[in-house]
């Protein structure tokens, strides 16, 4: 009987799988949608963006279901700058955990922690949140595995760790205070002048960021009580991270804090000042890594092993982004993302007022589940949504807002997101499993978005 439960077991698919399931998909849908586009033309700020009176249905080109992994190439090789800065990263903290530095600070700062656990994750992911205000998200994804360490050192599993670096840093991205390539775009488009209305973005950040912290820590503190609770129960996620009896933070692991910590100053540095791409944090990570392993008096030899140790757990990661850069690309192929956002725009003016803005933060989810750039969603959306949002009575600057959300927040359940796939991957967490765990707090944040908006609507937000 035990032998055929077991067989009966289900097995959580690998998440390579589940995104081939979403290619399929999207390739069935070019035959279903039909295909329409909107002219592009070149605004003001030199902008590529579409007319929004210019949609017009198109002879279908629908994608055949067979062809789909020959995107997988082009969704490579449109992803490479992440791809390569995921690597560099990968490489540059292999090295600073081989050194057993932040594990040790990982594992003093828990037992000083002690019954105070909610103190470091509400830290934690507080400061990701600030962070993330002028920095892309995906800056981040490779300090998963430093994630990891504090997690497993305040008792906690994998999901914790993720949650610690992605949700806090997910609040102060989606928000879109100060965000350029979003935030900016979309003001641009709207033409407003860029991170105007700071203060209210500013101030949705809050309760966004309590409900994370409340909902991380109420999870944490579960999988204390009982580790079978965990979302990755039982599942070999082949972390190499171990912090049983970690020695406590010494003298000689100053030095090499010292220089983990002016690294990560440096990148946080060139990136609130504008200065921060791939290429750059491409090589600061190099440089972490040969300067953090001589301050740890590792050899040259024992550095290259690590950073190579630590660039091949990035290696499926960046798999997974190639693979998901793909779905954008069929359906791009497919010409039908243009009809979608058409149609959806349409049917904006049935709802009463107070509704509007919450309709279109939804509709921005709607249109994220095919273009997962900002930049991108920004520039097919935008011009649509701002004269319907003149139309409509609504605030441009609620109707960037409702953007930022939708652009934002759906990112962390999406199995084609650079953001998700990036961080579940870092850590070998099945996507079903996070899906499992995050789409509860993703429900909780689009509640919170709608009464924000619905607020912003009634104050007239400029």
């Amino acid at each position: 009987m035990e032998a055929a439960k077991a067989k009966k077991q289900f097995v959580v698919p690998h998440s390579l799988v589940i995104i081939a399931a979403v290619m399929i998909i999207a390739a069935i849908l070019t035959y279903i949608i039909p295909a329409g586009v909107f002219d592009r033309v070149e605004n003001a700020a030199g902008q590529t963006v579409v007319d929004p009176n210019s949609f017009h249905y198109i002879e279908n080109s629908p994608v055949n279901p067979l062809t789909i992994f020959s995107y997988v190439y082009q969704g490579l090789n449109n992803s490479r700058g992440i791809i390569f800065s995921l690597l560099c990263g990968g490489g540059g903290f292999g090295v600073i955990l081989a050194t057993g530095v932040f594990q040790a600070a990982a594992g003093t700062l828990a037992r000083k922690a002690k019954g105070k656990e909610w103190m470091v994750v509400a830290f934690i992911m507080t400061v990701f949140a600030l962070l993330c205000i002028p920095i892309n998200l995906n800056s981040f994804i490779p300090f998963a595995p430093l994630g990891l360490v504090i997690a497993q050192a305040l008792g906690m599993d994998a999901i914790v760790g993720v949650s610690l670096i992605m949700l806090g840093g997910a609040v102060g991205f989606s928000c879109g205070a100060m965000n350029l390539s979003n935030t900016g775009t979309a003001q641009t488009i709207a033409e407003l002048p860029i991170f105007s209305g700071m203060w209210y973005r500013l101030v949705c950040m809050i309760p966004f960021l309590l409900i994370a912290i409340i909902y991380v820590v109420r999870y944490g503190n579960k999988i204390k009580e009982d580790p079978t609770k965990s979302y990755v129960y039982g599942i070999d996620l082949g972390s190499n991270t171990n912090t049983d009896a970690v020695p406590n933070f010494t003298k000689k692991d100053i030095l090499p804090a010292i220089a983990s910590a002016a690294g990560i100053g440096c990148l946080i540095y060139m990136a609130i000042t504008g200065t921060l791409s791939n290429e750059t944090s491409s090589t600061v990570y190099i440089y972490m890594a040969i300067i953090v392993g001589l301050c740890a008096k590792m050899s040259l030899n024992e550095i290259c092993k690590h950073f190579m140790n630590g660039l091949k757990g990035m290696a499926g990661t960046s798999m997974m982004i190639g693979f998901a850069y793909a779905i954008t690309i069929i359906l791009q192929n497919g010409n039908i993302m243009d009809t979608i956002v058409h149609a959806l725009a349409s049917v904006l003016g049935y709802f009463p007022f107070v509704l509007q803005a919450p309709a279109m933060f939804i509709m921005h989810i709607c249109i994220n589940l095919l273009i997962t750039s900002g930049s991108g969603q920004a520039a097919a959306s935008m011009p649509i949504m701002v004269p319907v949002a003149d139309l409509c009575g609504i605030t441009r600057q609620t109707a960037v807002l409702a953007f930022n959300f939708g652009d934002g927040f759906c990112n962390n359940i999406l199995p084609h997101a650079a953001a998700t796939m990036g961080f579940v991957g870092a850590l070998n967490i099945p996507f079903g499993r996070w899906f499992q765990y995050m789409i509860k707090l993703f429900a909780l944040w689009v509640i919170i978005g709608c009464i924000m908006l619905m607020i912003a609507s009634v104050i007239g937000y400029m």
